[in-house]
């Protein structure tokens, strides 16, 4: 039995509550991220064979996988699951069961389930341990300042030179803060919210952090519409990793171009961009009116990348 820890439980989104009261606000379908090639095309297989494809999810990790007033799994997982089955025509076939995070993975190697879709980060070591899909979700670092701020630059190594930044201590976000904006002068803080608080305070002119859970307060009525976004969103495969993946036994490993070829398609079909404007409001993957840094400081293996 392989035992793998859950590596995004760090970034649990706690303003769940205020981003279903912010809702209404739409968010555009050009906020959904890109993740496949477009010039790639999905393969044909035949699933006439298959008996089952359960999948199995934890209620714990909204807006992703939760549960809804009956108790049963929603989110965007959820939904990602579902039409996964839908573009593979296996509906009659396809299963979803929500367990603690723990009993993940020995129902998986027990054969309770085919497949996790509950936040699994891409690692090396979940790679060597699991049949892994490709990213069908990325989470991006976002800069966020007040409504009063007027930008004199689209540079943000510029904007950012010798402000104050709100960031959480001892974060990924932190440390990508200080290799890719060295002139910031980072506050660190013992939480997100924490972080929040100073910038709407006006304690610092920034807040520096995870994208996701930065826009749901955005659009919650704790921030009342103090802040926004500004800069694009930041993507690192090295701070923040490669993203979130549906993941199998390696016995299963022939599922995996099939989970691959679905997850195109749903791109492709403008399926995903529905799914994903469902459960975020205010996309984290939004403009903003600032630029990302065209390179890395020197000795950066890697530089600023610009989802979209």
């Amino acid at each position: 039995m392989v035992g793998i820890s859950n590596p995004v439980s760090g970034i649990r989104i706690l303003l769940f509550g205020a981003a279903l009261a912010a809702a209404a606000i739409p968010a555009r379908a050009e906020d959904a991220p890109r993740l496949f090639d477009p010039n790639d095309r999905g393969a044909r297989f035949d699933l006439s064979g298959l008996v089952r494809l359960r999948f199995l999810t934890t209620l714990d990790f909204p807006p992703f996988n939760f549960a809804d007033p009956q108790g049963r799994p929603v989110g965007f997982n959820i939904d990602i699951a579902r039409a996964i089955c839908a573009e593979l025509d296996i509906e009659a076939k396809c299963e979803i069961e929500a367990m603690p995070w723990e009993e993940l993975d020995p129902a998986l190697d027990g054969l309770r389930g085919e497949a996790i879709i509950a936040g699994h980060r891409i690692t090396a070591g979940l790679r060597e341990a699991r049949a892994v899909s490709a990213p069908y979700f990325r989470f991006p670092a976002r800069f966020a300042a007040r409504n009063g701020f007027v930008p004199d630059s689209t540079d943000m190594t510029r904007l950012v030179l010798g402000k104050q930044v709100a960031v959480v201590r001892g974060s990924a976000h932190a440390a990508m803060l200080r290799a890719w904006f060295p002139d910031a002068v980072a506050v660190e803080f013992d939480t997100p919210a924490e972080t929040y608080d100073a910038l709407a305070s006006s304690e610092t002119e920034y807040v520096f952090g995870d994208g996701v859970a930065m826009s749901f307060w955005l659009a919650s009525p704790k921030a009342d519409g103090c802040c926004r976004f500004v800069s694009g969103p930041f993507i690192s495969d090295h701070f923040l990793g490669p993203g979130i993946s549906i993941v199998m036994r390696k016995d299963s490993a022939r599922m995996i171009p099939v989970i691959d070829s679905a997850l195109l398609a749903l791109e492709e079909k403008g399926i995903y961009e529905e799914i994903f404007t469902r459960f975020f409001p205010l996309s984290p993957f939004a403009d903003g009116i600032g630029a990302p840094v065209s390179a890395a400081p020197e000795g950066q293996a890697e530089s600023p990348e610009q989802s979209g």
